[in-house]
């Protein structure tokens, strides 16, 4: 292979994944995945113990083959620990994204003749720990050396070029991708990005749409057809992907006809981009609900939104641009390849990391911890003199990124003997320097206590106090005590958290200096010699 050393950018997304780097001139270039395709559908289908199938081929054969099949893996990052059974095997969501990362790196190298191996992955701005946690092992998995995981609207904001302009604005970017939804407001000063809040929803994105749709042609097929509505599988698929192509032609036409045919029964049935919008409205009022609420978040802090950034293949959709343009009184800002945006930007940013024009946040070393410190750096596999890397995309070297808090964090506490959440870090806070801490003194809750236990709760709540819901524990830590304090000795709290979303605890018990650290992970992240066991068990799996 080659000599000539590049870094990427990853676009891991929820139904499409998409693979970018920066060439000899400076350029973004998006590799075509071996079908030929700009984008790969996120879908992995397990043909044998030793070989899966990733993409395209994977997604036409979901329903027909549901139990050896994942889809939609991306919901599940740092939410469970299962993914699919296959071969009498609980596979992991790590796992299944690993071949999804696998194949883009494999099919990218090709494109190169160079291995990928340095990538920067891209995230929704509101995920959590957890998910960001899986993301980085899934990357570890796939044999890759993650310099860093950025989240997506920023990645986005690198590629539109929304730094290079002089002056001060202030843009939304509204990520619609094909499972997810991402709003996120960022003040733009001189090259300076500045992350002022973001929210989401987790589960909202184009195959919901698909969903809705699917359900009026199946209703339509029924009354034309006069039939009982009973599918197969053939044909649950074969609708599936209809209603995803009606909707794409009705982001062009004002209408469409789909040919539906099922138990030797067949219809013709007009869709209308009017008829559309209506399926969907509530959908769409979902996400201008959640932009209400980041604009008026935007606003108190004193920020007036000026630019609107389209971003996900989903905002191809007409009735997104126009409910904004409705809504705000502005035109949204977009392009032809908004669902290759955030993979771009991200090669942009892995460059960037890559020649140190930017401090990357990420402590892996490609190897070793299922863990990320703080304030650790990565570096690529390049020569000391830098020779092989090609010059920084214009606009992007020297670009500085204010990061703000994607998630509240709190610990249980006892108020007037009641338990209760404190937060110590408040989400849309800034994070200075790349790091947030906040140190709390709190007092012992009676005499001569064994031991001090710390729970840690990740949260979308900005009140200081709320009660306690164990759906939002974080982790836990325990503090030895001496066993002789007194009720109300001091114990010394401190929670740090950086950009990738990780928090690290302190807890020191005052009176004797006793003191523990910890970082805290989800419950369903996978240990790390579970984590060992399918990077090894994956390096012999064959992936197509």
């Amino acid at each position: 292979m080659s000599d000539v050393k590049f870094v990427f950018g990853i676009d891991l997304g929820t139904t499409y994944s998409c693979i970018s780097y920066v060439d000899e001139s400076g350029r973004t270039v998006v590799l075509n995945n071996s079908e030929g395709s700009n984008v790969t559908p996120s879908v992995v289908n397990f043909a044998s113990p030793s070989e899966v199938v990733v993409g395209q081929i994977a997604k036409e054969t979901a329903v027909i083959e549901p139990g050896n099949t994942s889809s939609l893996v991306k919901t599940l990052m740092g939410k469970s620990d299962f993914a699919i059974n296959y071969n009498g095997e609980d596979i992991s969501p790590e796992e299944v994204s690993a071949y999804i990362l696998k194949k883009l790196a494999k099919d990218a190298s090709d494109a190169v003749d160079q291995e990928v191996k340095d990538v920067v992955i891209t995230v929704p701005a509101y995920f959590g720990n957890a998910h960001r946690v899986a993301t980085e092992n899934a990357g570890r998995i796939a044999g890759l050396n993650v310099l860093e995981i950025i989240n997506e609207p920023t990645a986005a904001a690198l590629y539109y070029g929304c730094t290079k302009d002089q002056g001060k604005k202030t843009i939304l970017v509204y990520d619609l991708g094909g499972g997810t939804f991402d709003v996120t407001i960022m003040d733009i000063d001189d090259g300076k990005i500045k992350v002022i809040c973001s929210d989401g929803l987790h589960e909202l994105g184009g195959k919901d749409w698909d969903e809705a749709l699917m359900r009026y042609l199946h209703s339509e097929f029924v009354t034309a057809t006069d039939s009982d509505g009973s599918l197969d599988e053939y044909a649950q698929q074969a609708l599936r992907l209809k209603a995803e192509k009606a909707k794409q032609q009705l982001s062009s036409s004002p209408k469409t006809t789909v040919m539906m045919d099922a138990a030797g029964l067949a219809a013709r049935i007009e869709v209308t981009r009017e008829k559309f919008d209506e399926l969907t409205s509530a959908l769409l009022n979902e996400t201008m609900d959640k932009t209400d609420a980041a604009i008026a978040i935007a606003k108190d802090m004193g920020y007036e939104v000026t630019e609107i950034l389209l971003v996900g293949g989903s905002t191809r959709m007409k009735q997104v641009e126009e409910a904004l343009t409705q809504r705000y009184g502005m035109a949204p800002k977009k392009t032809d390849n908004a669902d290759e945006a955030v993979a771009r930007g991200a090669a942009i940013h892995a460059l960037d990391v890559a020649r140190g024009v930017v401090e990357p946040q990420s402590g892996s070393d490609g190897g070793g911890s299922d863990t990320v410190s703080l304030g650790g750096t990565a570096g690529p596999t390049f020569d000391d003199e830098g020779k092989d890397l090609p010059p920084s995309i214009t606009g992007a070297k020297g670009i500085t990124v204010i990061h703000a808090t994607t998630k509240s964090y709190a610990l249980r506490v006892l108020v007037s003997g009641e338990p209760k959440c404190n937060n110590l870090i408040i989400k849309n806070n800034e994070l200075t320097d790349g790091l947030i801490s906040i140190t709390k003194t709190y007092g012992t809750a009676e005499d001569n206590m064994q031991t001090v236990e710390l729970v840690v709760f990740e949260n979308d709540f900005m009140d200081e106090y709320f009660e306690v819901d164990e759906q939002f524990i974080l982790g836990k830590a325990v503090l030895p005590l001496s066993g002789n304090l007194p009720e109300g000795s001091p114990i010394e709290v401190s929670f740090t958290l950086n950009t990738q979303g990780l928090l690290r605890i302190t807890g020191l018990d005052k009176t004797n200096g006793q003191f523990i650290e910890a970082e805290m992970q989800s419950p369903n992240i996978p240990s790390e010699q579970q984590i060992q066991a399918i990077e090894n068990k994956v390096k012999d799996i064959i992936v197509m």
